[in-house]
């Protein structure tokens, strides 16, 4: 009984292979191969993280880099009564006569690839916590008065698109200041 069963599930198993190297159309063509993120149809659009022109301070380096996250901030975590992003904070404790910055950086950790530089004083929204790190949404001129829309409740959770920018800071550099 066991061999049979082997048999027969070695024989769809094989049958479905066939299915999915065979084209659509009936041809004996060899299909195309799947189409990269590159050559994405123009038809899609994927939510991409706007950061306006700043002008850069005097010795600040052009990280030049706003490409996507690989851990992205997620909002609404805390449930659709509460706002997206539950906490408040300012950058505090950096050393002023170190690098005088906090690196915010594509996900936790201090070896991932650094996606800004913002300084002491500067206003962030905390949207998760993660082994020591922050997963914040900044208005990237500090306090320009760009609503960086976590305010209020989302439905479900769901990766942050708004118009701020967004990344990961070691938590130990934020003072939370309400939430």
């Amino acid at each position: 009984m066991r061999t049979g069963i082997v048999v027969v599930t070695l024989a769809s198993a094989l049958a479905l292979s066939s299915c999915e190297r065979a084209p659509a159309d009936g041809t004996s063509e060899t299909p195309e191969p799947a189409q990269t993120a590159a050559e994405a149809p123009s038809d899609i659009v994927a939510p991409a993280e706007t950061r306006p022109e700043v002008p850069e301070a005097a010795g600040s380096p052009d990280l030049g880099y706003a490409g996507p996250i690989p851990k992205p901030i997620r909002v609404g975590t805390n449930g659709p009564d509460m706002d997206s992003c539950a906490s408040y904070g300012e950058v505090s404790g950096l050393n002023p006569d170190g690098d005088n910055y906090l690196s915010v950086r594509d996900a936790p950790g201090g070896n991932v690839k650094e996606r800004d530089r913002i300084g002491t004083g500067h206003k962030v929204h905390i949207c998760a916590e993660s082994d020591g790190w922050y997963g914040i949404v900044y208005d990237i001129e500090g306090d320009s008065g760009i609503d960086c829309e976590v305010d209020s409740p989302v439905d479900k959770p769901r990766n942050y698109t708004g118009p701020c920018a967004q990344g990961w800071v070691s938590k130990k550099f934020v003072t939370v200041t309400a939430g």
